[in-house]
C-alpha cells in the first residue's frame, strides 16, 4: 500500500535564479537587457528593422542618422537605443 501522496514531497522544491534574473526589479530605462530581433520595428510599425536600416542608408554623421531615427521611431531616446544596439555606435555625441 502506497501512501496519499505516493512519494511526492508536500513542501516546495528549491529553484535557484535563472542566470541574469539577479536583480527582480529595473528602475524604467535602466535595464542592460538587449532589445528582441523586431523590437524598433514593431514600435515603427514595419515588418522588419531592414527598413528602418534603409532608411538611414547613406548618412555619416551620428546626428543626422539620430534625426532620421528620430521621425521613423518617433522617440529620441528609442532613436539612441537603435543607435547603440543596432548600429553598434556606442561613442557617438549624444544631444544634452
Amino acid at each position: 500500500m502506497g501512501s496519499k501522496n505516493d512519494g511526492q514531497s508536500m513542501q516546495f522544491e528549491f529553484a535557484p535564479r535563472q542566470a541574469g534574473q539577479d536583480r527582480k526589479h529595473f528602475p524604467l530605462g535602466t535595464s542592460t537587457a538587449v532589445p528582441a530581433p523586431g523590437y524598433f520595428a514593431g514600435i515603427a510599425g514595419l515588418e522588419n528593422e531592414q527598413m528602418i536600416k534603409d532608411a538611414i542608408a547613406g548618412l555619416s554623421d551620428s546626428r543626422e542618422i539620430e534625426d532620421a531615427l528620430v521621425k521613423i521611431l518617433y522617440s529620441r531616446r528609442q532613436a539612441q537605443d537603435f543607435m547603440r544596439w543596432r548600429l553598434k555606435m556606442r561613442n557617438y555625441a549624444k544631444r544634452p
